[in-house]
């Protein structure tokens, strides 16, 4: 150790007699309403993280100012900035933690009693207890679904892609490989679990969701032990959603950046202001305009609704894009004497497919966790989508089943980060391709 970095022990020190300082005055632990209770607990802990803070950038500083001290300030707040990052991230993510715990653990309810042996965190709640955790939650909510061989042939295929992305990012991790290959991988599985999802989807029906009776009968089960099936049901209606915005995304953008026609710019103008109202303001519309086509509880009327959403949005990101790509080769596709269209679909479409996955990508994301337009025209049971269907959870008359409904939350969530983690270089990589004009 160099004799200028002998501030950094004093100051090690210093802190640590303020750490335990912090920690030795707090009050007893209270029970207030069946809790356990740390009076001042709140701001004792943003002290503790203050003064973590101010130890880890103090240290910075004093490494950097006995090495390069024009760059000590520097050292110091890039070190106080990622202890900072690190704890919002741990705060952003402790309610997904959370919720993996509680459907994790053998009650079905909130309101049990805490546990008296631990830390002061566990018995507080703040942290689950380990001892409580068990896969019934789980064997509830699946117990009733009853997959066919070829779909746990598709499910295996599932599980091989997420694992292959994974171990692919692990390995780029600690030897990089170049991108081409880095590339191909991914797109291999994602192009995988794409599949064995879409497979899975368009072969599930709801006539495989039952119990056995006493007698050897199939007996119909409630809307709780129904989640594969909301699951599935949300796939099919976000998957048609997201193909229909591509097509009328790429079409109206085509148009808007490429053509010249009277009602163009109002046009455009249109589709900003309409993207200033909220959509559940055209709800009443919608639902007469279904009823009236008779596309009420259809995945066809939903479809449609949210479809329609989508032109606004995806066609302004679309024409963004185009407007960055060079006209000269589709001029060249018309001299060798291609048709417009032609030109559009040899030339455009395949050099834009990463901006039409993002925005398939994008669509499919927006309305797999939408409640509000699903619940008011998805009435049957066998319709329903995982928004609809954690609701049934909270229904009961005296209690919600939080263990069950954790435990579904957890199942339809899987779906969409795997695809999500597939693709999410087609999502981060594009916001700055349909942003550069406008």
């Amino acid at each position: 150790m160099r004799r200028s970095d002998l501030p950094i022990p004093i100051l090690w020190l210093v802190a640590g007699g303020l750490f335990y300082l912090v920690l030795a005055t707090a009050p007893e632990v209270v029970v207030r309403q069946r809790f356990l209770v740390i009076p001042g607990g709140w701001w004792r802990a943003l002290a503790l993280l203050t003064l973590g803070i101010g130890v880890v950038g103090g240290t910075a500083y004093l490494w950097g100012r006995s090495r390069r001290p024009l760059l000590a300030m520097r050292f110091a707040l890039a070190a106080g900035t990622h202890l900072l990052m690190i704890a919002a991230v741990l705060i952003t993510i402790y309610p997904a933690v959370y919720l993996v715990a509680v459907s994790l653990n053998r009650a079905n309810s909130l309101t049990g009693a805490l546990p008296r042996e631990g830390s002061v965190l566990v018995r507080a709640g703040v942290i689950p207890d380990p001892s409580a955790f068990s896969w019934v939650q789980y064997q509830k909510v699946l117990g009733a679904t009853h997959l066919l061989w070829f779909q746990w042939v598709f499910v295996a295929i599932a599980v091989v892609a997420v694992a292959w992305l994974v171990g692919v990012a692990v390995i780029h991790r600690q030897r990089p490989m170049s991108a081409t290959r880095l590339d191909r991988r991914r797109r291999w599985g994602g192009l995988a679990l794409f599949a064995s999802l879409a497979a899975l989807v368009l072969t599930i029906t709801p006539g495989q969701f039952y119990s056995v009776g006493a007698s050897g009968e199939r007996v119909g089960v409630s809307g709780e032990r129904m989640v594969v099936l909301f699951i599935r049901n949300t796939l099919l209606i976000s998957g048609m959603t997201g193909l229909f915005a591509v097509a009328i995304a790429t079409t109206a953008g085509y148009a808007f950046a490429r053509m010249r026609f009277d009602g163009r710019y109002g046009t455009l103008m249109t589709f900003v202001f309409v993207q200033m109202f909220p959509g559940f303001m055209a709800l009443v519309a919608i639902y007469y305009l279904m009823s009236y086509l008779d596309l009420l509880n259809t995945f066809t009327g939903l479809i449609l609704a949210y479809s329609g959403g989508a032109i606004a949005f995806s066609s302004w990101i679309f024409k963004g894009y185009l407007e960055s790509v060079s006209p000269s080769l589709e001029e060249a596709a018309l001299v060798d004497g291609a048709t417009r269209w032609g030109a559009f679909v040899r030339i455009i479409l395949p050099i834009s497919v990463p901006m039409l996955l993002f925005i398939f990508l994008l669509q499919f994301i927006g309305t797999y966790s939408e409640f509000i337009l699903a619940n008011t025209l998805l009435i049957g049971i066998e319709n329903w989508t995982v928004g609809i269907g954690l609701r049934s959870f909270t229904q009961r008359a005296f209690a919600t089943q939080w263990g069950a409904m954790a435990a579904s939350a957890v199942l339809g969530s899987l779906p969409i980060l795997a695809i999500f983690y597939a693709f999410q270089d087609a999502l981060t990589g594009q916001y700055q391709s349909g942003g550069v004009k406008g």
